[in-house]
């Protein structure tokens, strides 16, 4: 349905990822979404309340997606469940990158939006941190790897390949889905659990 209030939160969501807050303007906004301020002050109180249920909706959609590629609660085949999840991460950070990057320049200064801001990252950590501790409980990943930073490590990669890989293509040579499968061959690698138990014999 193309309702008014529809229309107001996707292009408050758009004119804020190309002009970041200072520039998103209610008149900008107003103007996108074919309405003019009143109509628009007539659904949001004020432009704080907009942009952030803009951004917030914008969350809720990116973690539907991720949703549909779910880390299983019972880790099995670590190479393609983690492939996955993380292709479809990557996927939806380079459709993003223009928001991620106003995203970054906005962090700290309108509290209203920081929790909001995150609210993709936090969930993607946060089913990478729980995926790890289950597949290291099940004797997957060697029990002295600390999962939390093992996340970190694959996020990482996922974000450096994001924000700079159109900067500087020559620094990343494979395409999406082959980095993926490259930072995994490296990840595993480290975290496999049969060479720490080989050395213990």
């Amino acid at each position: 349905m193309d309702s008014v209030h529809d229309r107001l939160l996707e292009a408050a969501h758009a004119v804020f990822a190309e002009e970041g807050f200072r520039g998103a303007t209610t008149r900008k906004i107003a103007a996108r979404a074919r309405v003019n301020e009143v109509t628009l002050f007539r659904h949001f109180a004020s432009k704080e309340e907009l942009l952030a249920e803009a951004v917030s909706r914008q969350v809720e959609a990116s973690i539907a997606l991720l949703e549909r590629s779910p880390l299983p609660v019972d880790p099995a085949d670590l190479a393609g469940e983690l492939q996955r999840f993380l292709t479809a991460t990557l996927f939806g950070f380079v459709a993003a990158h223009q928001a991620v990057r106003t995203s970054l320049g906005e962090w700290g200064h309108h509290p209203v939006l920081d929790d909001r801001l995150t609210g993709t990252s936090r969930y993607v950590s946060t089913e990478i941190e729980r995926y790890l501790e289950a597949a290291q409980a099940r004797g997957l990943v060697r029990a002295d790897v600390d999962h939390v930073v093992a996340a970190q490590a694959l996020l990482s990669a996922i974000f450096a390949y994001g924000m700079l890989h159109e900067m500087m293509p020559e620094r990343f040579p494979l395409g999406p889905e082959e980095s993926v499968a490259m930072y995994l061959k490296i990840m595993l690698e480290g975290l496999g659990a049969n060479e720490r138990e080989g050395d213990a014999g």
